[in-house]
């Protein structure tokens, strides 16, 4: 599979669970409805801009999604940077259907917020026990 063709991958799925790091150090993870179309290498959320996982973004950038499908199929993790965009006309451009569930004002609400998270690493698991694959990564530089 060629690098970055994981965008193909997540096209099946809906849902991401999104971990981030607050400012206590402790992790917390949430159901976020992604946006149907991946664009480029960026997948992106709506949310309300006084949530927690705006915070735990603007403390500490690094986050992770995991993506899992009620079949047999993969499950594919990634972890990555993630950050909160206040911007009105791109909440407009990237709007999907499914997020008026949460904002059934649009992308204009007051309250709306985008998150963008650029993958660094992603693995695609199974099925099957110990089926891992790589298939993308980025070096990291240590801290």
């Amino acid at each position: 599979m060629p690098e970055r063709d994981y965008a193909t991958l997540l096209a099946a799925y809906r849902t991401a669970i999104l971990t981030t790091r607050g400012a206590d150090g402790h992790l917390h993870s949430r159901p976020m409805a992604m946006r149907q179309r991946v664009r480029g290498e960026e997948i992106w959320f709506a949310t309300t801009i006084d949530s927690k996982k705006c915070k735990d973004l603007e403390h500490d950038p690094q986050c992770a999604l995991t993506f899992t499908g009620e079949s047999a199929g993969p499950t594919i993790s990634l972890s990555g940077m993630g950050e909160v965009i206040r911007d009105r006309r791109l909440a407009r451009e990237l709007w999907d259907a499914s997020w008026a569930r949460w904002f059934p004002a649009g992308p204009d609400a007051a309250e709306v917020a985008l998150i963008r998270v650029i993958p660094e690493h992603v693995e695609r698991h199974g099925p099957g026990p110990g089926a891992l694959e790589v298939l993308y990564t980025v070096a990291r530089r240590k801290r």
